[in-house]
C-alpha cells in the first residue's frame, strides 16, 4: 500500500512539475524582465506588442460581419427572425417577455431586429469620407509611442500609468471631431462606437497580459521566474495601478503610499472572492453546477445542463444579472465568439434606432458589460491552458477575443 502511495505521490509531483515548466515556458516566451545596474527588475515588458496602430481592420471586420448577419437574418421569415433574436436575449439572461423592465435591453433587441434594413454599403461609404480616421490613427499612434505599449509594469514608479493616460485625450478629441465630421446620426453613432471600442481594444492588450501575468505569479514560484518576492509584489502593484481610473486621484495616492503591498492586497481579495464563489458553486447556489473545479484565480470549470463549461469567477454575464459570465462552452465551442460578434453589431445597429440619449447611453453601457472586462480577464485562461499544454484551447480562447490589437 505504501508503495502505491509513493507512486501516486511521485506521479502527482511529476504532473505538477510539468505544468509549472509549461507555464514557465509561456512566461519566458512572452515577457522580458528589464534590470538596472544592480541587477534588480525595474520593468516587465511584452516581447510582442502592437506599436503600429490602424483602425482599418476593425472597420472592415464590422462591415463584413454586418453583411454576413444581414444575409443570415434575411434567410429567415419574420417570425423565425424574431424567435432567433429572442433566443439570443434569453441566452444572455434577459427575458424577452420582460423588456419593459429593461429598456436598454429592449433597444438592443430592436437594433438586432433592424439589421436587415441597414444600407451597409452607403453607410460605410459615408463613414470613410474625409481624413477623420487618418488623423485619429496618427494621434493614437503618437499617444501609444509616448507610453510604449510593450511596457506591462514599472516597478519603481507608482504613478507611471496614471501620469500617462494620454489615450483618453485622443478619444475626447475624436468624439468631438466626429460630431463635426458626420452629419448623419447613424453614421456619427457608428463612428463614436468605433472610436470607443477601438480604444477599449488597445487597452485590452495590457489588461489581457496583466491577467496572464497574475496567473503565472499565482502558480509559479518567483525564484523560477528569476524574480524576488519584492519584485513580484511591485509588479502586481503596477498591474493594479494601471486599472486606476484617470479621475481617481485618491486611489492613485493610495497606491503611491503603500506601493509594496497595494497590488497584492487587491489580488488576495480577488483570490479569496473567487475561492468563496467556487465553494458556493460546489453547494449549488441555485445555479445547477456540478463537478466544479477551480482553474485559477479567475476561472472555474463546471458541468452545467449536461455540458462542460468554463465560467468567470469575477464577472457577471452583464450588468442586469448576477449570473457568472460564460468563458467557454465545450459543447458549443463558437458560442461565446458568436455572442461577442453580435454585441459588436448591436453597438453599430443602435445608431439606426430612434431613442432618447439616456437610453442610448444605457444600452452602450449594457453592451460593454457583456464582453469588455470578460475579454481582458481571459488572458489568465490562456495562461492556464499553457500550463496544461492544451494548444487547441489556447487557439480557441484567442479566437473568441475579437481583438486585432492583441498579438499571440
Amino acid at each position: 500500500m505504501s508503495r502505491l502511495i509513493t507512486l501516486a505521490l511521485g506521479l502527482l509531483l511529476s504532473v505538477t512539475a510539468l505544468a509549472s515548466d509549461l507555464s514557465l515556458s509561456g512566461f519566458n516566451d512572452r515577457f522580458t524582465l528589464t534590470r538596472n545596474a544592480d541587477n534588480k527588475v525595474v520593468m516587465v515588458k511584452l516581447k510582442r506588442a502592437i506599436t503600429r496602430f490602424s483602425v482599418r481592420p476593425f472597420l472592415e471586420q464590422l462591415k463584413a460581419d454586418l453583411t454576413r448577419e444581414q444575409a443570415s437574418l434575411n434567410g429567415l421569415s419574420a417570425v423565425e427572425r424574431e424567435a432567433e433574436i429572442d433566443r439570443l436575449m434569453a441566452d444572455l439572461g434577459v427575458d424577452p417577455a420582460a423588456m419593459n423592465e429593461a429598456p436598454e435591453a429592449a433597444k438592443i433587441r430592436e437594433a438586432l431586429m433592424n439589421i436587415p434594413n441597414i444600407d451597409v454599403e452607403a453607410t460605410f461609404r459615408e463613414l470613410d469620407k474625409g481624413d477623420f480616421w487618418t488623423e485619429f490613427q496618427r494621434r493614437m499612434e503618437e499617444a501609444l509611442a509616448f507610453i510604449d505599449p510593450s511596457i506591462l509594469a514599472n516597478l519603481e514608479d507608482p504613478r507611471f500609468f496614471y501620469k500617462k493616460n494620454v489615450t483618453y485625450t485622443v478619444v475626447e478629441w475624436a468624439l468631438k471631431q466626429a460630431a463635426k465630421q458626420f452629419s448623419s446620426v447613424p453614421v456619427l453613432s457608428i463612428a463614436s462606437f468605433v472610436v470607443v471600442r477601438v480604444h477599449d481594444m488597445i487597452l485590452e492588450q495590457r489588461h489581457f497580459h496583466h491577467n496572464m501575468l497574475l496567473h503565472y505569479f499565482e502558480t509559479i514560484p518567483e525564484t523560477k521566474l528569476g524574480m524576488t518576492k519584492e519584485e513580484v509584489d511591485r509588479t502586481v502593484s503596477s498591474i493594479h495601478e494601471y486599472r486606476i481610473e484617470a479621475v481617481n486621484v485618491f486611489e492613485s495616492n493610495r497606491a503611491a503610499r503603500d506601493w509594496l503591498n497595494y497590488g497584492m492586497d487587491k489580488f488576495y481579495v480577488m483570490v479569496r472572492t473567487g475561492n468563496s464563489r467556487v465553494r458556493d458553486w460546489e453547494g449549488s447556489a441555485g445555479l445547477g453546477f456540478s463537478d466544479v473545479r477551480r482553474l485559477n484565480f479567475g476561472f472555474a470549470a463546471v458541468t452545467h445542463e449536461g455540458a462542460r463549461k468554463i465560467y468567470h469567477l469575477h464577472h457577471s454575464a452583464h450588468l442586469l444579472t448576477s449570473s457568472p459570465a460564460l468563458a467557454y462552452d465545450y459543447s458549443e465551442p463558437k458560442k461565446v465568439k458568436r455572442y461577442r460578434t453580435l454585441m459588436n453589431l448591436a453597438g453599430v445597429a443602435l445608431g439606426f434606432i430612434n431613442m432618447p440619449g439616456w437610453i442610448k447611453s444605457a444600452a452602450d453601457t449594457f453592451l460593454s458589460s457583456m464582453y469588455v472586462q470578460q475579454v481582458r480577464m481571459e488572458g489568465a485562461l490562456v495562461g492556464y491552458f499553457e500550463s496544461t499544454g492544451d494548444s487547441a484551447m489556447i487557439d480557441r480562447i484567442y479566437a473568441q477575443r475579437a481583438n486585432f490589437y492583441i498579438l499571440r
